[in-house]
């Protein structure tokens, strides 16, 4: 229970430096005070008056009005969409859970199907070069270049991040399986003849099981990063443009809280992984 409550305080203090951040970057990055409703000639000085005023409030003031809000279930109002922002997250929240779904699904079958022939076969030289080559190509690709070339060839946004995902499932399950394949109840197991298969889920499994629930906490952080990119590149509703959309529109309120919204799913699945692992030990 005490290791609990220490995963907990530390995911809640994760969040709040997370938002914190967010705040003074978005504050004093270049051109944050300045409002383009300035520059309408119909605005007259109380207006512009106002709105500099606005602009130029700290970030504390911003933060302390953010957080007595949040106390009672307010997320706030976003000044670029004119729309809450709960309601906001909530009507963007489903494409993007469909496509992560999809894009983790998909990331983590092909990358063990491509890791498992590489870790139990150790000898097979050209098929490790191959699968390593393809799977350090995609890797030194940034994902917004992968989004992109998708969208030029029409396939599926779950692509996107299948192809950015598979790759470090495949190499960190590659090492993974051929530590695994090595152990000693292993190589007993195979010389009673017992087959691949079973060799795989009763031996090979367990012994890689809890690194592996490290690295699908991992991926999910890989898969949120991949998001952005591809929703904004895509035209996808989702959290991801909308986050872009935030950015670019310097709406603090808006960023502040998508940045700890994905702070508290990175750390919470962190956290879960860490608390998973300690209890098998």
């Amino acid at each position: 229970m005490r290791r609990i409550a220490i995963h907990l305080g530390r995911v809640v203090l994760i969040v709040f430096l997370s938002g914190l951040a967010c705040a003074l970057l978005a504050r004093f990055s270049p051109g944050s005070t300045v409002d383009e409703r300035e520059l309408n000639p119909k605005a007259g000085e109380d207006s512009i008056a106002e709105l500099r005023h606005h602009k130029e409030s700290t970030v504390a003031d911003g933060l302390v009005q953010y957080f007595r809000g949040l106390s009672k279930g307010d997320l706030g109002y976003s000044e670029s969409t004119n729309a809450p922002i709960a309601a906001l997250i909530a009507d963007r929240a489903p494409p993007t859970l469909r496509e992560l779904a999809w894009g983790l699904l998909g990331g983590w079958l092909f990358g063990l199907a491509f890791a498992i022939p590489a870790g139990r076969f150790e000898r097979a030289a050209a098929y490790d070069a191959v699968s390593a080559l393809g799977a350090g190509f995609l890797l030194s690709l940034p994902a917004a270049l992968i989004a992109y070339l998708c969208f030029l060839a029409g396939a599926a946004p779950a692509i996107i991040l299948v192809l950015v995902v598979a790759p470090k499932i495949f190499q960190f399950s590659k090492g993974l399986l051929r530590q695994a394949y090595t152990l000693g109840h292993v190589e007993a197991a195979r010389a009673r003849g017992i087959g691949e298969l079973r060799i795989f889920f009763a031996h090979v499994l367990p012994a890689a099981g809890p690194q592996w629930i490290a690295l699908a906490a991992a991926s999910l952080s890989i898969a949120i990063g991949a998001a952005i990119p591809m929703e904004a590149i895509c035209d996808i509703p989702g959290l991801g443009r909308l986050a872009w959309q935030a950015a670019t529109a310097r709406d603090l309120p808006l960023l502040v809280n998508l940045t700890m919204l994905i702070a508290i799913v990175t750390s919470a699945g962190a956290a879960l992984s860490e608390i998973v692992s300690e209890q098998r030990i």
